[in-house]
């Protein structure tokens, strides 16, 4: 028995499939029984048909043979053809049913089968049609049953066959049979529309909330998917339930999905209640472009009749962004905490070296004193000694105060190659006997703090200086060039490299692998190192909101790779199409408060040309800012933080909202401590918004326009 009902699925789930692709639902179910329904009649018609073949040539009923033998083509036509709709299948079926029901009652008497045929004609009009199939097969059939009693009791018919005893006992027959029959007809086509209701309902919720709803079997083997599949990853429901769980499910993630089950069914085999509590879990999954996304799973087994698990359901929400909001969240994080590490060492760093300095130029002077009078040879020798050491604490001095500022980088207009020029012109001399190798295209010109740039370049050639100090053929290779938005600079020398352990600590203040801490021996003696020359390095570099990067293999030399933003003195083509699309605004009257000439010059041009066109005032100095303001309409002011003379931009501020309560500001600054204090700004005034120096220019204009937007009015 169950190897037939297999089989009967099989062939079911076969002819049924291609007319309802919505699986599990009501229509496909009244497919599936009209699937059945042929089936059976295909199989048991054909051997009542066989078995009525005496009865058929004995009474010469061959109208009969015709009707039956029709049937069974019709079935096998329906069975195989897949093109026919199933509204046409399900009412040609049934009307099969009423026309063997009215032959076999004609011809054999109301006493056969033939009421069978009838009652189940209606009945099963209320599954595959729902109420309206019901009562077309009621009427039909009563309409029948009245015209077949109408020519039974006129004696027209049935004198050849059995009949029933008086016409009141007739007509109390055909009576309750019509009754009987609506009853049952009408309740089953109601009960399936209320299923077809509930049914629609819940698909309606399943298929259109962003999350995907699933069952799957103990298999893994999907059984259901919601159409949101696509929204989320791409594929079709049928695309996905066709793919196996390691085609879906990142390897890792993987490994987790399978453990947690195993964990699951052995709590099931203990008879363990929290075997059917549901689970909550991440895992990355692929999507059909081939890139990933991270879900959270809330599943549950379900629980069959045998209280053993027959399958799992489960949803599936996209938590993308919220994992990478935490990971930025937690990168942020790190980032605070290393600015605050650095902060407190470099206060401690920074008010030492002050002290310290003092102490080195008494030392330093008198040494100098010491060695101008002195004609002993060797206590020169002892005065050289500790001119020099001297010498070396006032550099490391020099760095530690270097580190411990933190101030905003002042913004000009230059070339980098015509500053790198610079800076291997002024190390000439540490730079004799090793071969310089330039790759430099022309590029545009760098907005940046000179000498920050200046002091940077000057750590890292002097470290690949160092680097050489022992390697034969010793070579240095700096290139520049422009990718995008930004202009990177590389400095690679082909000397001693740096061990894989340390390469983490190469931005560490104090850290240096040169002197004594030298345990490879691979710089020359006489080299010493401060420390603080690449934690320098760093600082300027993510002043300027850039991001530098090392590559090195021991004994094989050294690369660093710089990228600093790219700001062009106007927009390109591309930006103000850009800014077009985008809710842009213009013709509005602008104050910008900015003391360095070459950033002024951009925001000037950029706000004043199309496709801004807004009328621009500039003030260089807070005063000059406070002025402008009271005597000018302005609907925006764009703000430096650090300016000039005594005011600073946080005082124009104070002074604007004096006055003016929600005009909007937007700061710019880089001013680390600014940065901290902007937050709590904010929040206290929504008419404010800050921005970091460097900028790129469509930055500056969203910025702006975000801000106009916010301060708008409200449309009717």
């Amino acid at each position: 028995m169950q190897h037939f009902l297999k089989f009967h699925r099989f062939l079911v789930n076969r002819f049924v499939w291609p007319h309802s692709p919505a699986q599990g639902s009501l229509h496909w179910w009244r497919a599936y029984i009209l699937a059945s329904i042929l089936m059976a009649a295909l199989l048991f018609g054909s051997l009542a048909f066989l078995s009525a073949a005496t009865l058929i040539v004995k009474n010469n009923v061959w109208g009969l043979a015709v009707i039956d033998f029709s049937g069974l083509v019709l079935c096998l036509i329906f069975m195989f053809i897949h093109k026919i709709r199933y509204e046409v299948r399900a009412w040609v079926t049934l009307i099969s049913f009423y026309i063997v029901g009215i032959t076999v009652i004609l011809s054999v008497g109301p006493l056969s089968g033939g009421p069978a045929y009838l009652f189940a004609f209606a009945v099963l009009a209320g599954i595959l049609m729902g109420n309206v199939g019901a009562l077309i097969a009621i009427t039909m059939n009563t309409i029948s049953i009245i015209i077949i009693g109408g020519l039974i009791y006129s004696g027209r018919i049935g004198s050849e066959f059995p009949f029933f005893l008086t016409p009141h006992v007739m007509i109390a027959a055909g009576v309750n049979f019509l009754v009987l029959n609506a009853i049952i007809s009408v309740s089953v086509a109601a009960l399936l529309k209320g299923l077809n209701n509930s049914e629609k309902r819940y698909r309606l919720i399943a298929e259109n909330v962003a999350d995907v709803i699933w069952t799957m079997d103990m298999n893994f083997k999907f059984t259901y998917i919601s159409p949101s599949i696509h929204q989320m990853q791409g594929f079709t429901s049928k695309e996905f339930m066709d793919k196996s769980l390691d085609e879906t499910i990142v390897g890792e993630s993987l490994e987790k999905v399978l453990a947690l089950y195993d964990k699951k069914m052995n709590l099931i085999k203990l008879n363990e209640p929290m075997a059917w509590e549901p689970e909550i879990f991440e895992i990355e999954q692929y999507c059909k472009d081939g890139s990933t996304i991270w879900t959270n799973i809330h599943a549950r087994f379900l629980r069959g009749p045998d209280n053993l698990p027959k399958g799992i359901l489960g949803i599936t929400r996209d938590i993308t962004d919220r994992k990478k909001n935490e990971e930025e969240k937690i990168k942020a994080q790190k980032i605070a905490g290393e600015h605050k590490k650095l902060a407190l060492v470099g206060q401690v760093a920074g008010k030492m070296a002050h002290d310290f300095n003092n102490v080195l130029g008494i030392i330093l002077g008198h040494t100098e004193l010491a060695l101008l009078s002195c004609e002993n040879e060797e206590m020169k020798k002892t005065f050289n000694l500790i001119f020099n050491q001297t010498l070396r604490g006032k550099n490391l001095t020099k760095d530690l105060i270097a580190f411990a500022k933190s101030p905003e980088p002042r913004q000009e207009f230059f070339f980098i190659n015509e500053k790198i020029d610079f800076v291997l012109n002024l190390i000439k001399n540490d730079l004799k006997g090793i071969k310089i190798t330039r790759n430099s295209m022309k590029i545009v010109e760098l907005i940046a703090d000179p000498g920050m740039i200046e002091h940077t370049l000057v750590n890292l050639l002097q470290n690949s200086i160092h680097a050489l100090s022992k390697t034969n053929n010793p070579e240095i290779i700096i290139r520049t060039h422009a990718v995008d938005t930004t202009i990177v600079i590389e400095i690679e020398d082909n000397g001693c490299g740096i061990p894989e352990k340390y390469m983490e600590d190469i931005f560490e203040p104090s850290f240096t692998l040169k002197s004594n801490r030298d345990a490879t021996g691979s710089y020359d003696s006489t080299i010493k190192g401060t420390g603080y020359g690449m934690a320098n390095v760093k600082k300027y570099i993510e002043l300027h909101k850039g991001d530098i990067f090392i590559e090195s293999e021991f004994g094989s030399g050294t690369r660093v790779i710089i990228n600093l933003p790219l700001i062009k003195k106007e927009l390109t083509v591309k930006e103000k199409k850009q800014i077009q699309k985008a809710e842009n605004y213009s013709g509005k009257n602008i104050l910008i408060v900015e003391d360095e000439l070459a950033i002024s010059d951009v925001q000037y041009s950029i706000l004043s040309h199309a496709p801004c066109n807004h009328k621009v005032d500039v003030a260089f100095d807070g005063q000059a800012a406070i002025e402008l303001f009271k005597n000018n309409h302005y609907d925006l002011v764009s703000l430096d933080y650090i300016l000039p003379g005594k005011m600073s931009g946080k005082d124009v501020y104070s002074h604007i909202r004096e006055s003016n309560k929600s005009i909007p500001i937007l700061f710019i600054s880089g001013n680390i401590n600014f940065i901290e204090s902007i937050k709590a700004l904010k929040q206290k005034d929504p008419h404010v918004d800050h921005l970091s120096k460097p900028s790129q220019n469509i930055e500056y204009i969203n910025s702006i326009n975000m801000l106009l937007a916010k301060s708008a009015p409200a449309k009717a």
